[in-house]
């Protein structure tokens, strides 16, 4: 596995889908249910797809290990990056209203993953059956709604804090899913997250050393180290006008 992320492993006390994986609150019945659909453990190597915009919906996708990147192409062809997608976190959503994906997700480095497969046209027959289910991919599209909000937002932000965001956000994520919110590597290239972020290479490089030259961050490579998180947060606590 890539070493940048073989520390990031999820296992079912960890996982969004543990209500799935363990009998935490589920009937005989319910554990019974989900036992016979649940695919596990998928492999991918980097560059792989999970699924290609367009594909038909095929079922909810709950990244285990490694990392993952959303992305969507233009008329053109060109790639825009939407979103990373970290260790415990689940994708697919954008597939269940038209019953085909809107964008695609690829593997960022070698990364497993489990399935719940799942016709669009079953998605509320199951929920039903198993309410669990139902309340923690509800929370998650509920959380994927809010991260594109805060995309937007971070849009219309200077340069410097595009990227402290980009970080912070990183951070709460990873803290979030009980690895370390201060050491961690990024899931990007410099050329990815200038494209995540609407940056040049130029300027994402030159603001990483920037933010590193106030000893906010020390850079080594894609390691990043958060000196300082509430002077990074500071960076870009201010309302936009």
């Amino acid at each position: 596995m890539d070493e940048l992320f073989k520390d990031f492993q999820i296992s079912c006390n960890n996982c969004n889908l543990d209500t799935i994986c363990l009998p935490r609150g589920l009937s005989q019945q319910e554990i019974e249910n989900l036992n016979s659909i649940i695919k596990k453990s998928s492999i991918l190597q980097q560059g792989e797809y999970i699924y290609r915009q367009g594909d038909p919906f095929k079922g909810i996708i709950a990244i285990k290990s490694g990392t993952a990147k959303l992305v969507a192409n233009d008329t053109e062809g060109n790639e825009h990056i939407l979103n990373i997608l970290l260790p415990g976190e689940l994708v697919g959503f954008d597939g269940l209203n038209n019953k085909k994906y809107n964008c695609s997700a690829i593997a960022l480095d070698v990364m497993t993953y489990c399935e719940l497969p799942l016709p669009a046209e079953q998605f509320e027959t199951l929920c039903q059956q198993v309410p669990s289910i139902a309340r923690e991919l509800f929370k998650h599209s509920s959380e994927s709604i809010c991260e594109s909000q805060n995309q937007v937002v971070s849009n219309k932000r200077p340069a410097e804090e595009k990227v402290a965001l980009f970080l912070i956000n990183l951070s709460d994520r990873l803290n979030k899913r009980g690895f370390s919110s201060l050491s961690f590597n990024l899931p990007l290239s410099r050329q990815e997250m200038g494209n995540h972020l609407g940056l040049t290479l130029e300027t994402t490089s030159r603001m990483l050393q920037h933010l590193q030259n106030g000893g906010l961050i020390t850079v080594q490579r894609k390691k990043i180290t958060i000196n300082n998180l509430s002077s990074l947060r500071a960076v870009c606590s201010h309302d936009l006008k």
